[in-house]
């Protein structure tokens, strides 16, 4: 009977893990829909049928690469038809209306199952793992403010407005930062930042104004680890624009708006490429989790259940300082240490076989 109650335990905890990330990636939120019709209630038919459809090709967007998107033969078009039967419920709010037009703000929940039966369906490789957080340090060459205080800096502003919570990588928003050291990208201070945020891979991001409605922005990207910090990669340039026509009082909030949505996009394709499974078989294998307490034996059967790829874990045996599991998963082993990698857990092979510890 205590077996049975372990594993129990374990696949409850595996199922509620899922919830527990830092968002919902199948949750499309901020669709701005305007319609007119006829009367008002075919005005909001209108609005809301093309306001889902919106929202399904964002949920494509964001869980699948563009090139995979591409190489579809037939392009894959999403019907109204088609979009309302992978929607599990929408919010509406900001609603106004007239005898003929219908505008609101529309917030929709995809059914994860349904989306991913749709993709397969198509032959469509996605992701839906969410990685974790990632550290913006924000820093603003525009004016004589202190870049690295939130009141004063409008590119900070530009990223805390995004709502990025649900894509694939979250990203975290630095504040009281020593601007200059941000800059050199100096050892010390970055591994200051990581040890008081507790986010590990950090981007420098540096923004100056081009002109009355553009800005450039340079990116770095750092991981701080036990080595110290590790370079990861440039990012960009990237430019940001406000649209044509734009006032002087919007066009900088919205080129800088801009220029923040293409880095985050940046590093949701990287994700992407990482942990993207590509005709990945079925396996598996027997591993040993490794901990020292029931909090960690906690974190590690969360990690495991945080992995999209990660299908059942069926426990074999629990003791104080380990527990055997049956893990089976769709991929590589590769591809499997590089999610758990993203959680805080280490996957290795040692003298006893395939193990998984807290870092």
């Amino acid at each position: 009977m205590r077996h049975a109650l372990l594993v129990l335990t374990v696949l409850c905890g595996l199922a509620a893990a899922g919830a527990a990330m830092a968002g919902d990636p199948f949750r499309i939120s901020g669709i701005a829909i305007d319609a007119y019709g006829k009367t008002a209630t075919e005005a909001r038919e209108r609005a809301l049928s093309a306001g889902i459809v919106r929202a399904a090709y964002q949920l494509l967007d964001r869980l699948a690469l563009p090139e995979d998107r591409l190489a579809l033969d037939p392009p894959l078009e999403i019907t109204p038809e088609m979009a309302k039967g992978l929607v599990a419920n929408i919010e509406i709010s900001n609603e106004k209306r007239s005898a003929t037009r219908y505008l609101a703000r529309l917030d929709v929940n995809f059914d994860a199952d349904l989306v991913r039966a749709f993709l397969r369906a198509h032959h469509l490789p996605f992701v839906e793992t969410q990685s974790s957080p990632v550290l913006v340090v924000a820093l603003w060459h525009g004016g004589a403010a202190d870049p690295a205080a939130p009141a004063d800096n409008p590119f900070a502003r530009a990223f805390a407005v995004r709502g990025v919570q649900d894509d694939l990588v979250p990203v975290v928003v630095a504040r009281d930062v020593d601007a200059q050291a941000m800059r050199r990208l100096d050892s010390l201070a970055l591994e200051a930042l990581a040890r008081r945020t507790g986010i590990s891979d950090i981007v420098v991001a540096s923004a100056e104004p081009e002109g009355p409605d553009a800005v450039q922005v340079e990116a770095h990207r750092v991981h701080v680890g036990a080595q110290g910090v590790e370079a990861i990669a440039n990012i960009g340039p990237f430019e940001g624009f406000a649209p044509l026509g734009a006032r002087p009082s919007v066009a900088l909030r919205a080129a800088l708006g801009d220029a923040a949505r293409k880095l985050a996009d940046a590093l949701q394709t990287r994700w992407k490429r990482e942990a993207m499974v590509r005709g990945g078989e079925r396996q598996s294998v027997r591993l040993s989790v490794l901990y020292d307490s029931l909090a960690q034996w906690q974190r590690l059967r969360d990690a495991l259940g945080g992995v999209s790829i990660v299908e059942e874990a069926r426990l074999d045996a629990f003791a104080r300082d380990g527990a055997l599991l049956t893990l089976t998963f769709t991929g590589t082993e590769e591809q499997l240490a590089r999610l758990l990698a993203q959680k805080g857990v280490i996957l290795d092979n040692e003298a006893i076989g395939l193990t998984a510890r807290l870092q």
